[in-house]
Order: C-alpha cells, then sequence, then structure tokens
C-alpha cells in the first residue's frame, strides 16, 4: 500500500510493539506517508509505552494517532487478577515518554531540544493534561480531545482539581488556547453522578480564551449549574459546530428582548442530544434557536429516552420553519398533538422548503391520550411504523424531497 495515508482499526491480534515500530523503520513507506494512525491495543497484556514510543519520534508525516484508550474497559473484576484495574491508556503517554527520550542523550545527558511532531490533533483518555508539553513537541495542534472517564484513580495520580487548576495556567490561556479550532471535551459526570462537569466558574474561565474555535463537543457538563447557551455563542463568534451530550442548558426566557450580540451566523451544526431537563423547562427553546442560531442547516434534539418526553408539540416545531437553510433535522415530535392530526403535520413540514432528511422519533402519550388509545401506544404493537407509513405516503403525495427516517436510538424495537 504505497499510497496509504489513513489507517484505522478498533481492535488488533497478535499485534506487538516490534510490528508497531515497523511502521516507522527507515526502510517503510509508511514512515514518510502515514499520516493518521487509529489502531486498538488496550487488550493486549505485553503492550506498554515503552514498546510504542518510537513510533512517535520517527514518523515524518503522523499529524493523528491514538490506540483507541477511550474504549477500553475502566475497571475488570477483582477476581481476574488484576486487583480492579481496568485495561491501560497509552496514547498520551507515549507521546510524553517519546518526548523524554528524544531529549535524553546517548551517554545520559538532558538535551536542550525539544520532540517536533506534525500532529495537529491528539486524544487524552484519564491522564492530566500539561499544554507545555503540546506546545512544545506538538507546535501545530489545532485539536484537543479530552476524555475524563473516572474519578477513582488515586489523587497523586490525577488530582481532583487538575483540569479547573490547568484552564488557570498561563500556558493555557494565553498559548494552547487560542490555536485551538477543535475541543471535545467529556466530563466525569457522563459516566458517574456527582462528579465534576464544569461549573459556571469554571465555565468562564475555559471559555473567554478560545476565541478562535470552529467546532466544540461538550458531554457531562452543567450538572451542578445549567449550561449558558447564549454566551457560547457570543465567546465563540467562528464557531460553525457546536454538540452538547448530556449537558443541561440555560436559555433566555420567552419574553426577554432580543439581545443582537449574542446572533450568531456562522453556526451551521448544533446537536442537543441526552438531555431532558432542558427539554422539559425551556418549552420556548425552538424559538430561542430560530432567533439566535439562523443559518444552521443541522439541527439535531433529541432526548436520552423518549419515554420521559412528550415531545415537541406542531407549534413548536412550526418556529424552526423560520431557519431557512436547515436541510437535516432530528428531532422528538409529540405523539399527542400528531394523533388523528396528520394532516397538520404534513402542512407544518411543507414550510421547510430546504429540509431534505428529517429524523423522527416519537415521545410518551399524554395520560389522557394513552387511556383512549392504549392499543396504541407510541412504544407498542408497531405505531410509530404506522405513524410513519402514513407520513411518508403523504409526503410523496405532496412531492417532497424529505428522507425520512426513524430514530433507530428511541425506537430499536421497530428494527428488529
Amino acid at each position: 500500500m504505497k499510497n496509504l495515508r489513513v489507517f484505522k482499526s478498533d481492535r488488533s491480534k497478535h499485534l506487538n510493539g516490534r510490528g508497531i515500530l515497523r511502521l516507522a523503520a527507515k526502510d517503510s513507506i509508511s514512515k514518510y506517508k502515514l499520516e493518521v494512525l487509529h489502531i486498538g491495543i488496550f487488550k493486549h497484556p505485553a503492550f506498554w509505552k515503552e514498546n510504542v514510543c518510537g513510533l512517535l519520534r520517527f514518523m515524518e508525516n503522523l499529524k493523528e494517532f491514538s490506540f483507541r484508550d477511550a474504549d477500553r474497559m475502566i475497571l475488570r473484576n477483582p477476581w481476574q487478577n488484576y486487583e480492579g484495574k481496568g485495561d491501560k491508556v497509552l496514547t498520551y503517554s507515549v507521546f510524553k515518554l517519546a518526548i523524554k527520550r528524544h531529549e535524553r542523550k546517548h551517554d545520559g545527558r538532558i538535551g536542550p531540544e525539544h520532540l517536533a511532531t506534525d500532529l495537529r490533533e491528539i486524544i487524552i483518555v484519564d491522564k492530566v493534561l500539561k499544554p507545555v508539553y503540546l506546545l512544545e513537541s506538538a507546535p501545530k495542534l489545532t485539536s484537543l480531545i479530552i476524555d475524563w472517564q473516572e474519578n477513582i484513580r488515586p489523587s497523586h495520580e490525577m488530582p481532583a482539581d487538575w483540569f479547573k487548576d490547568m484552564i488557570r495556567k498561563e500556558s493555557w490561556r494565553k498559548y494552547l488556547a487560542p490555536k485551538l479550532t477543535k475541543l471535545s471535551i467529556t466530563f466525569p459526570a457522563a459516566y458517574l453522578p456527582n462528579t465534576y462537569s464544569l461549573p459556571p466558574q469554571d465555565f468562564n474561565t475555559l471559555m473567554n480564551d478560545l476565541t478562535n474555535l470552529t467546532s466544540l463537543h461538550l458531554k457531562g457538563a452543567g450538572m451542578n449549574g445549567p449550561f449558558p447557551l447564549l454566551p457560547v455563542l457570543r465567546l465563540c463568534p467562528l464557531l460553525t459546530e457546536l454538540v452538547l451530550e448530556k449537558t443541561p442548558i440555560h436559555a433566555p426566557n420567552e419574553f426577554e428582548a432580543i439581545r443582537e450580540e449574542y446572533r450568531h451566523r456562522n453556526l451551521v451544526k448544533f446537536h442537543l442530544n441526552d438531555e431532558l431537563s432542558s427539554l422539559t423547562f425551556h418549552q420556548h427553546l425552538t424559538n430561542i434557536i430560530a432567533i439566535y442560531m439562523p443559518e444552521l442547516e443541522e439541527l439535531e434534539i433529541m432526548p436520552a429516552n423518549a419515554r420521559e418526553f412528550k415531545g415537541f408539540t406542531l407549534d413548536q416545531i412550526l418556529k424552526l420553519s423560520a431557519l431557512k437553510k436547515l436541510k437535516k433535522l432530528g428531532i422528538t415530535f409529540s405523539t399527542s398533538d400528531c394523533t388523528s392530526n396528520m394532516p397538520a403535520t404534513v402542512y407544518i413540514l411543507k414550510e421547510f422548503h430546504e429540509l431534505r432528511h428529517l429524523v423522527i422519533s416519537w415521545g410518551a402519550m399524554e395520560q389522557a391520550f394513552d387511556g383512549m388509545f392504549a392499543a396504541l401506544n407510541s412504544f407498542n404493537n408497531g405505531y410509530p411504523v404506522h405513524l410513519m407509513t402514513w407520513l411518508q405516503t403523504a409526503l410523496e403525495a405532496n412531492n417532497s424531497n424529505i428522507n425520512l427516517q426513524l430514530s433507530i436510538k428511541h425506537h430499536h424495537q421497530e428494527f428488529i
């Protein structure tokens, strides 16, 4: 494969350190041409960071690499003779060890020069980030992915306050943060309750220096106080993609005056997923989105469980028709509002002139409807399929170009 530039593998078998290092051998074409390498080796008991740090040191054109640390087993059963410890993480450890090996001279002295890689993106799983390492040895880095999965490691290995301390350091605020165009952070609250989740005081510290971001993905934020949605739009004027998962948000009251400084004209993609409290509390959420994100082309608003959410009414969904460039929409419809009122649903969808892809989940029926339509409950007896079939037929009769799909996440039983 002389022209291979990207190699990704979720798992590997019978792979050892020697095989990994062959990628960076002097007579190997991959040493000079391979740019992206993601390979899962976290399950190999004989693999250690010392075996593969040479890969990062000697690859000439590597821009992204990881060992799929995020997919590892966090904890093992005590009777498996692992003392309760899970699979090891390698990516960031390999990066730091490669720096130390590069600086160490053959006679044991430490040299002044730094390892200079060509990395544009790095993934850090369950490790304390030290911005100085990235500034010195990944000077072209623009994409940072942090997956903070556990809060159970010894405090001397991973102090509980490491993140809030890190974002207040000059190396982050003045040098690394302004360089980033893509940032993805998964906080421990996405995995465990009552753990760190970017409280309001840390939100301002983090976001104030991310002025050049074009893509922001946060998961498990806002558990100690709702995530302020509109200030993000003002603090990140270049943002084109915003994805929030398991993150409660705060939106302004529907009676508040529209503030033009918060209206964002660069954002084209917004996802709010696996969240329930924000959807039930902010009844005017669709109107807020239509006002402050007028250039959206892709929008997805899905709760963690559609059985606990009644869905958006047709009037709430109609507010989104103000998004004149919207091409892809994923949203939960109110089953109660649409039952015996499907012609109105078709009328609403006709107002979305540019919409081409629509993913629907059907919310839980209200109690009054549930008694009347017990046999046609939205999660039983193929009722979602019945609604989708009717809607598909009606849209085709109106010469609609909308590609209609049922959410497999919320209605997986219909695909069995």
